[in-house]
C-alpha cells in the first residue's frame, strides 16, 4: 500500500493542471489537493483508497460505498454500458416472493429477511446468488436474449414453481444492481480518478454515468420507468409508499447525490476524450460533443432528479433530501430562467420541502435527541454536509444568499446539543436505547467499548466547530485510535491530537436524564464491571414503536434484558415487533399504545447518590378517546415506573423495578430476555393448548377477544403456554451461555395478593419456523380503579448471584427487604395513587438503607420517602430568567442553597407541561436564587408570515405540532394532546402562554396563544420577527427533590 502511495504521489502532482481551476463545483483542484494531503498523511484515508481500488464486502442492497474500480476498469466499455439494467425493467413486485429461494425456501431470512442475494455482474450477470446454497437464479442467460433455459427461467416476468410461488429474479438484480453496484462504482472509478489522475477511471465512468443518464426515469418522457409505475404510483404491498426514481423515494435522495457528485468529478474531463464521446453516439445518444453530453446529463440525471424533489417523488429521511437538493444546487450552479435551477433547490431546502433554515430548532428536543428514533435520529448528521454545500454555494454566489435568511444550520445551540445527546445516550461505550426501530436482539454475547459517541465519525466537524475537548474525545474509539475523517475535508488531527490531553476530553459515564428526548439512563460502575439501565419514556415522531416505559439493562458487555429493535420486516411490525406486549413493559387489556400521542410522557422522579440511582417516569398510553382500547383499557390514569440501579459494591449490584398501573381489568407486565430459554421455578404449572389468544386459537390465527376486537397479534403468536399461580417470590433464571458464567435471575414479588404468572414462547410469522423468544408473564384481574404495583428484582451476575434473597415487608408503605452476601438493603418506594398523566406534583421518593453486620453503612433517601429530618421537596414559581445564558430565578430561601446543588435534577412544570433538567451552576442574587441549567428551553422557532386575532402563522414546520385548523370554524380544534399547549411564545413581558399549535404545510404552522390578544396586539409584539416557543416562562413552577 505504501509503495502505491508513493508512485500516486509523483502522478499526483503531474497531473494536477490537467483540471481546469473553474470546471468542478464540487472537486475543485484545492478539494482535491485536499484528499490527496489526506491520503499522504492519515491512514484511515489511505485505507479509503485501498476500498475504493480493490472494493469492499457487500452484505446488502445498500450501506456499502465502493466495487472495486481497478476490477470495474479493467472491463471493456460495453459492458459497462450494459451494467445498468435498462429501467423498462420493472425493480418491484409482488411482496410475497420477497426473500425465498426456491431450494431454501424462507429458511433464508435466517441470513437476510430483506434481501438474501449475492451479486457478481462480472461473472454472473442478470442473475442473483442465494446466500445459503449458493445456487445462481434464474438459470437462462438474460443478458444475451436466453429467456427459457433451464430449471429457474426468467424473462423479466418472474418463474413460477410448481407450487404456484413466483419468484422475480431478474427484477430482483435490477433493482440491486442500481443500488448496491452502479452507484458504489460511480463513486469508486470518480473517486479513483480524482486520486490518481488515471484517465482510465474517468472514461469509464463517463460511460456508466451515461448510461445511467440514458436509463434515468423522470416525470416527462419516462414516467412508465418510475420505481412505482408498475402497480399505479404505489408499493403492491406498502401503500404508503409511493414515488421513487429507479430505487424507491428514500434510497433515491443519497443513490442520485452520489451520481451527480460522479458527474461533478468528471465533467471537465469530458471535453478531453473524443473516444468516449463517439462511443456514447455510437450507442445512440443524442450528442455530438462534450457540452452536448454534459446537457443531456444535467437534463436527464440533475434536473429530473430536481424535479422529483419538488413533487415528492425522492424524499428521505430528514437530512437525505436537503443533502441532495443542495448537491443539485451547487453542481448544477444554474441561476438562469430554466427551472428547476440551483435558486429553486437552495429554497426548497432551507424554505420549502426541505426546513432547513429553522431545522435544528424545530426537529431537535432540548436536550439535542432527534424526532425519530437513535438509530434514525444519526442520520441529522447529513445536515453537516447539507451546511457545507451551503457555504460552497454561499462562497459562488454570496449575493445571492444572506445569512439572514439562509442561515449557518449549525449556528443554533440546539445543534451542538445535538452532539451531546449522542454521547449521553452510549451506554458501556456500545449500546444505545432500545427506543422505536432501534437495535435488535440477538443470541448472548458480550462486547468490549467501542466508542464514546453513537456518530463518532462525524464528531470532528463539531470538534472543529466549538473546539470542546470533549468532542476530540468522542472523535476517538475506545482503543484510542481516530474514526476517519471525510476524504475530500480538512481532518484537524493535530488539533484533536493536543486537545486530547486536556483533563477536560475525558468523558466519564453517569447516570444521566435525556429529558427532552425521553430516555433515563442509569449507569455505574467501572471497567469490566460497567453496568447501566435504560427506562424509555420517549414519544417520538417517526420509527415509533408501542413500547411506553420499556426497561433494558446491561452489564459487562452484555445486553441483558435485550429489545426487540428494528422490526424483522415491516410486514408482522405491529402485531409483534412493535408490539407493547413484546416489550418489557405493562399492557392494560392486551390493548396496543397510542403512538399518536406527543404528550403524557414525563420524568417526575430523578437522582443519583451514594451508589443509589432512581428514576420515575410515567407515559400516557391509553388516552381517553383511543377507540382502540375503549372497552379494554378504559380509565388508565396511572401508568408509571420506578427503576431503582443499587450498587452493593463495586462489582455487585441489583436492579429493583416498580411497575404501578390502574385502569382496565387486566394488566399484564411482560418479561423476556435474550435468544435463550429461562428455567421455570417449581410451580403447579398448567399447560394450555393453542395460544395466549385462547385453547382453540393456533398460532398466528385471527381471532376475537373477550373484549370483542378481532385481532391477530401477540397473544395468537405466542405458543407452548403455561401457567401458575404466584403468591410467593420466586425467580426464573436465564443462563446466557457464555465462558465467563453471565446469567439472569429475575424474581417476582406479588403485592395485593397471588397473581397468575404466564410462560409462553413465539416469534414473528416472517422468521423461520426454529425461531422462538421466550417470555414471562406476570397478570392481574382487577376490579374496576383498582392499582396493580408489579415489584421485580433483576439480578445479572457471573458465578453465585448477587441478591440471596428478596421480598416485601410492608405493602403500605411499600418496603422490600433485598439480601446479599455481607449485607441487607431495606428499599421504602412512596407510590402515590393517580393520576399520573397530569402535570402536578407527586409525592414520589424512594430510600435505601443498608447493613452490614447490623450497622447502618448507607441511608439515602430521595423525595417523599418519610424521613424526619426537613422538607422532602423544594419549590418556587419562576421570577426571573434569560433563555440565553438558561438560567431561571426563584425567590431565595434559607438553605436553598445546600439543596439546589450542581448536578441535581429540577423539575419545571405549569398545568399543561412538565420537564426535568439538571443543575450546572448555583448562586445567590440579592433575594433570588439564580439557576444555570443544561439545556436550552427552546422548543421552536420560525418567522412570522401573517397575524390574526389570537394567533399568528409560521413559516417553519413544527415537527412536533399535534393540533389542526377545525374546517368549520377556522379555529383550533380541541384535543387533550396538544404538544405546544402551555408553552411560552416570546420572551421579556411581552411573552404569552399558548394553548396549542396546527400544521398547515410541510413549511407553516399556526400558533395560538392563550389570550384574547388582537391580531394588531400581535402585530405589535411579534410582528416582522422571528419568534422562539419556550419550554417554561415566567410564573411556572419549579421543584426539586431533596437528596439526603
Amino acid at each position: 500500500m505504501l509503495i502505491r502511495i508513493a508512485l500516486m504521489a509523483t502522478l499526483i502532482g503531474a497531473t494536477m493542471t490537467s483540471i481546469a481551476a473553474d470546471s468542478a463545483r464540487f472537486y475543485t483542484p484545492e478539494r482535491i489537493a485536499i484528499a490527496r494531503g489526506n491520503v499522504e498523511r492519515h491512514e484511515w484515508a489511505q485505507a479509503e483508497l485501498e476500498r475504493i481500488l480493490k472494493g469492499e464486502p457487500r452484505t446488502y442492497l445498500i450501506g456499502h460505498e465502493y466495487t472495486s474500480a481497478e476490477g470495474y476498469a479493467a472491463q471493456p466499455d460495453d459492458f459497462l454500458w450494459a451494467l445498468q439494467p435498462p429501467t423498462t425493467i420493472p425493480r418491484i413486485f409482488p411482496h410475497e416472493a420477497i426473500a425465498e429461494c426456491p431450494v431454501h425456501g424462507l429458511e433464508v431470512r435466517k441470513l437476510n429477511a430483506w434481501h438474501p442475494w449475492r451479486l457478481d455482474p462480472i461473472n454472473h450477470p442478470y442473475q442473483v446468488q442465494c446466500m445459503m446454497g449458493g445456487e445462481w437464479y434464474p438459470s437462462n442467460d438474460f443478458a444475451s436474449g436466453d429467456m427459457t433455459s433451464g430449471d429457474y427461467p426468467d424473462d423479466g416476468n418472474g418463474w413460477v414453481a410448481p407450487d404456484g410461488r413466483h419468484f422475480f429474479f431478474i427484477r430482483e438484480y435490477a433493482h440491486a444492481c442500481y443500488t448496491a453496484i452502479t452507484i458504489p462504482t460511480l463513486n469508486a472509478l470518480s473517486r479513483a480518478w480524482l486520486l490518481t489522475g488515471d484517465r482510465t477511471y474517468a472514461h469509464k465512468c463517463g460511460v456508466l454515468l451515461a448510461r445511467l443518464a440514458s436509463e434515468y426515469p423522470n416525470h416527462d418522457d419516462r414516467q412508465d420507468r418510475l420505481w412505482a409505475a408498475p402497480y399505479g404510483g404505489r408499493h403492491p404491498h406498502y401503500e404508503w409508499k409511493g414515488g421513487g426514481m429507479i430505487t424507491d423515494l428514500i434510497w433515491e435522495t443519497f443513490c442520485t447525490e452520489d451520481a451527480v457528485l460522479a458527474y461533478d468529478a468528471i465533467r471537465e474531463y469530458l471535453d478531453t476524450d473524443p473516444e468516449l464521446i463517439a462511443y456514447l453516439k455510437a450507442k445512440g445518444m443524442p450528442i455530438e460533443s462534450a457540452d452536448d453530453l454534459r446537457a443531456y446529463i444535467e437534463r436527464y440525471l440533475l434536473r429530473a432528479a430536481a424535479v422529483a424533489l419538488e413533487n415528492g417523488a425522492i424524499h428521505g429521511n430528514e437530512g437525505h433530501h436537503q443533502a441532495l437538493a443542495m448537491t443539485l444546487a451547487l453542481v448544477l450552479d444554474d441561476y438562469s430562467d430554466t427551472h428547476p435551477n440551483s435558486r429553486d433547490m437552495v429554497d426548497w431546502a432551507y424554505h420549502g420541502g426541505g426546513h432547513c433554515a429553522y431545522i435544528m430548532p424545530n426537529f431537535l428536543r432540548t436536550d439535542g435527541g432527534g424526532h425519530e428514533s437513535p438509530n434514525y435520529s444519526r442520520i441529522k448528521t447529513d445536515f453537516i454536509r447539507v451546511a457545507r454545500l451551503m457555504e460552497l454555494v454561499r462562497e459562488r454566489h454570496p449575493e445571492q444568499f444572506d445569512l439572514q435568511r439562509y442561515p449557518d444550520i449549525f449556528g443554533e445551540d440546539k445543534a451542538r446539543a445535538m452532539f451531546d445527546w449522542f454521547i449521553d445516550c452510549k451506554m458501556l461505550g456500545y449500546y444505545t436505547p432500545g427506543v422505536g426501530d432501534n437495535g435488535g436482539i440477538r443470541p448472548p454475547r458480550r462486547v468490549e467499548p467501542q466508542n464514546y459517541s453513537f456518530i463518532g465519525e462525524s464528531t470532528a466537524y463539531a470538534f472543529a466547530k466549538w473546539g470542546d475537548p470533549r468532542y476530540a474525545r468522542a472523535s476517538t474509539r475506545a482503543d484510542g485510535s481516530f474514526f476517519p475523517g471525510e476524504l475530500f475535508w480538512e481532518y484537524p488531527q493535530e488539533e484533536l491530537e493536543a486537545s486530547l490531553e486536556l483533563p477536560e476530553s475525558q468523558i466519564v459515564a453517569r447516570s444521566r436524564l435525556l429529558d427532552g428526548y425521553g430516555v433515563a439512563i442509569l449507569e455505574s460502575g467501572a471497567g469490566d464491571d460497567q453496568r447501566a439501565v435504560c427506562l424509555n419514556y420517549a414519544a417520538t415522531v417517526g420509527h415509533r414503536q408501542q413500547d411506553t416505559l420499556n426497561l433494558e439493562v446491561f452489564a459487562r458487555g452484555v445486553d441483558i434484558l435485550p429489545d426487540l429493535g428494528y422490526p424483522f420486516t415491516w410486514d408482522y411490525r405491529w402485531e409483534w415487533d412493535a408490539n407493547t406486549m413484546a416489550h418489557n413493559t405493562v399492557s392494560v387489556g392486551e390493548s396496543q399504545a397510542d403512538i399518536r400521542q406527543r404528550m403524557g410522557n414525563a420524568c417526575s422522579l430523578f437522582a443519583s447518590e451514594d451508589g443509589v440511582h432512581v428514576v420515575t417516569a410515567h407515559h400516557d398510553p391509553y388516552p381517553a378517546g383511543y377507540g382502540h382500547t375503549a372497552q379494554a383499557a378504559p380509565d388508565v390514569d396511572l401508568y408509571e415506573r420506578t427503576v431503582l440501579l443499587v450498587d452493593v459494591d463495586p462489582e455487585r449490584f441489583y436492579v429493583l423495578d416498580l411497575f404501578a398501573v390502574q385502569g382496565g381489568d387486566q394488566h399484564d407486565q411482560s418479561w423476556h430476555g435474550p435468544l435463550v430459554e429461562p428455567e421455570d421455578p417449581a410451580l403447579d404449572w398448567q399447560a394450555q393448548p393453542g395460544t395466549l389468544a385462547g385453547p382453540e386459537v393456533e398460532q398466528f390465527a385471527q381471532y376475537t377477544d373477550r373484549w370483542g376486537r378481532t385481532l391477530a397479534n401477540f397473544p395468537s403468536y405466542v405458543k407452548d403456554v403455561r401457567t401458575a399461580t404466584l403468591a410467593e417470590p420466586a425467580v426464573w433464571q436465564w443462563d446466557y451461555g457464555l465462558p465467563e458464567g453471565d446469567r439472569l435471575n429475575m424474581r417476582l414479588l406479588p403485592v395485593g395478593g397471588p397473581m397468575e404468572v404466564i410462560r409462553c414462547a413465539g416469534r414473528s410469522p416472517a422468521r423461520p419456523a426454529d425461531w422462538r423468544l421466550d417470555y414471562l408473564l406476570a397478570r392481574r384481574l382487577v376490579e374496576p380503579r383498582e392499582r396493580s404495583l408489579f415489584v421485580t428484582v433483576i439480578d445479572a451476575y457471573q458465578g453465585e448471584p448477587v441478591v440471596q434473597s428478596a421480598r416485601v415487608v410492608s405493602e403500605e408503605p411499600l418496603q422490600v427487604r433485598v439480601q446479599y452476601a455481607g449485607g441487607v438493603d431495606l428499599v421504602t418506594l412512596a407510590t402515590p395513587p393517580g393520576p399520573s398523566r397530569t402535570t402536578a406534583h407527586r409525592d414520589h421518593g424512594v430510600r435505601v438503607i443498608s447493613r452490614r453486620d447490623g450497622a447502618i453503612v448507607r441511608d439515602v433517601s430521595v423525595g417523599s420517602c418519610g424521613a424526619d429530618d426537613g422538607p422532602e421537596w423544594l419549590s418556587g414559581q419562576i421570577v426571573g430568567l434569560d433563555y440565553a445564558a438558561r438560567t431561571v430565578d426563584i425567590p431565595w430561601q434559607e438553605g436553598y442553597e445546600e439543596a439546589f446543588t450542581p448536578g441535581r435534577a429540577v423539575r419545571i412544570f405549569n398545568p399543561d407541561r412538565t420537564a426535568v433538567f439538571r443543575i450546572e451552576d448555583v448562586k445567590r442574587v440579592d433575594d433570588v436564587l439564580r439557576l444555570t441549567l443544561n439545556d436550552t428551553a427552546l422548543l421552536s422557532r420560525g418567522p412570522v408570515t401573517e397575524l390574526r386575532d389570537g394567533a399568528l402563522d409560521v413559516a417553519a414546520y413544527f415537527v412536533y405540532s399535534t393540533g389542526h385548523v377545525d374546517e368549520a370554524t377556522g379555529e383550533l380544534a380541541q384535543s387533550d394532546s396538544l404538544y405546544f399547549r402551555g408553552a411560552w411564545l416570546g420572551e421579556g413581558a411581552e411573552a404569552c402562554a399558548l394553548r396549542g399549535t396546527a400544521r398547515l404545510s410541510d413549511s407553516a404552522t399556526r400558533v395560538y396563544v392563550d389570550e384574547a390578544l388582537s391580531a394588531d396586539e400581535l402585530e405589535r409584539r411579534f410582528g416582522d420577527e422571528v419568534v422562539s416557543v419556550w419550554q417554561y416562562g415566567i410564573g411556572d413552577t419549579l421543584e426539586l427533590a431533596v437528596v439526603r
